[in-house]
This record gives C-alpha cells, structure tokens and sequence, in this order.
C-alpha cells in the first residue's frame, strides 16, 4: 500500500518571514507611513536599529520590503504586489480592532 504524503506546508516559510512582532510592526509601519529609512522604521517599529537590521532581511529577501538607495541611504518600503498591499492593510485594520477592544475591556474594568 502506497501513503501519499502530504505537500510541504508553508508555514515554515511564513514563520521566517513574518514570524516575530518586529517584523508585523516593520510592515505596519511601512504600510501607514510609507517609505522610509531604518531609523525611522526602528522608531516607528518601536525596536533597535540592530534588531531591525537583522529582521528586515527575510522580509527583503521574500519580497515584502523593497530597498531603495538614494546616495549612501537607504529607503525601505513595502512591495508593492498586491498580496503583500492587502496583507499590510489586514494586519494594520486588526492592530486597530485590537487595540479598540483592549481600550473597551479597561474601560468597563
């Protein structure tokens, strides 16, 4: 008897790329504020430069983040594929529905 196996799953590859808070709030950042370089993409994403620096690869290297250099800078922004758009949007409308809930649950605490 022959046991088909399963195709590999994909989720080891979103784990990589978007699997840790930074790199959600790299890509929130970039979809509400647009492009910009990595200080203020490490402010904005509340971390390190240092951490940003190691986060932003994987989402450059799958083509979420774009890089841009203009002179000795350079700019980040998100990818423009519509898959990654509509991805940015999800996650910034549910940082914004969660963040309404939690301020309703303290309210009626």
């Amino acid at each position: 008897m022959k046991i088909n196996k399963p195709p590999t799953p994909l989720f080891p590859v979103i784990d990589r790329v978007l699997g840790s808070s930074t790199k959600i709030k790299m890509v929130i950042a970039l979809w509400r504020h647009g492009e910009m370089n990595l200080t203020e993409l490490a402010r904005r994403s509340q971390a390190s430069q240092r951490v940003v620096e190691e986060q932003i690869r994987p989402l450059i290297q799958y083509g979420i983040i774009e890089v841009k250099t203009v002179g000795r800078m350079k700019l980040y922004r998100l990818s423009p594929d519509p898959a990654v758009r509509q991805l940015a949007e999800a996650l910034a409308l549910l940082d914004q529905a969660l963040a309404a809930a939690s301020t309703d649950e303290e309210e009626t605490d």
